[in-house]
């Protein structure tokens, strides 16, 4: 067995393996064709600095003068005046009147009448209860009775007479009608109840025709319950024209 050594070679492990698929390339970036225009245009403004380091005073003849400040805005009227002709004269300023003379009023004696016709304040009433005279109003204090002397002392209150009237008139409308109420119990005529009569007999010759018509074998339980259902109404019906024909005078209630 031998063995070859190998010491230059070009063979490179990396250049094996599949290289990766190029970048698509780049859509060129959107650019405003205005642009250039714009910078063109657009004048520099050079020497742009932060100001003054101090303000200068402006100088003595620069003062503010009259009708150079900001004023209140004129407002400025619509209103033309028309002239048509000439205008008539102005018309003269009336005569002042005459002051009324004021009617001299003696408030003294004025004030003399009426204290004359004023009546004098009642005294209220008080109690002494010490000897060192100290007293108290009688009204309030428990000494003479007040409650039971008042005019409504013993009286039944506004409100329950009040109450006691609107029950008694709500009374008085259902008296009135119950007395006044008419008969619910109404007697039918003669041709009411021969009509009455017809329909019922009318009737009964229809539930019977269709009760003929049905077939003769009720083997289902539908046609059992429709039959059943149509004897009990004709033989409700048969009571009915047997008591309509056995009454002349038949009173029914509304």
């Amino acid at each position: 067995m031998s063995l070859v050594e190998i010491v230059e070679h070009n063979e490179v492990i990396y250049t094996i393996l599949d290289k990766p698929p190029p970048e698509p390339p780049k859509t060129p970036r959107y650019q405003s064709k205005l642009e250039k225009e714009l910078k063109e245009r657009k004048i520099p403004q050079l020497r742009r600095t932060f100001g003054y380091a101090e303000t200068p005073l402006p100088p003595p003849d620069k003062f503010l003068k009259k009708g150079e400040g900001i004023g209140q805005p004129v407002k400025k009227s619509d209103h033309k005046c028309v002239t048509s002709g000439n205008l008539p004269p102005v018309p003269k300023c009336p005569p002042p009147e005459k002051k009324k003379e004021k009617t001299q009023v003696n408030f003294k004696v004025m004030n003399i009448k009426k204290a004359i016709k004023v009546k004098g304040k009642p005294v209220e009433p008080k109690l002494v209860d010490t000897r060192d005279g100290h007293r108290k109003t009688i009204k309030g204090s428990g000494e003479v009775p007040e409650y039971c002397l008042r005019p409504d002392f013993g009286k039944m209150p506004a409100y329950l007479v009040k109450r006691n009237r609107r029950i008694q008139r709500e009374l008085d409308k259902i008296r009135y009608a119950e007395e006044n109420k008419e008969s619910l119990c109404k007697q039918i005529s003669e041709e009411e109840r021969q009509k009455l009569l017809q329909d019922l007999k009318h009737n009964w010759q229809l539930m019977q025709k269709a009760f003929l018509q049905l077939p003769m074998l009720t083997d289902t339980i539908p046609k059992i319950l429709k039959k059943t259902k149509m004897e009990n109404e004709l033989r409700q019906l048969e009571k009915d024209i047997a008591l309509v024909e056995s009454n002349p005078y038949i009173y029914i209630y509304e």
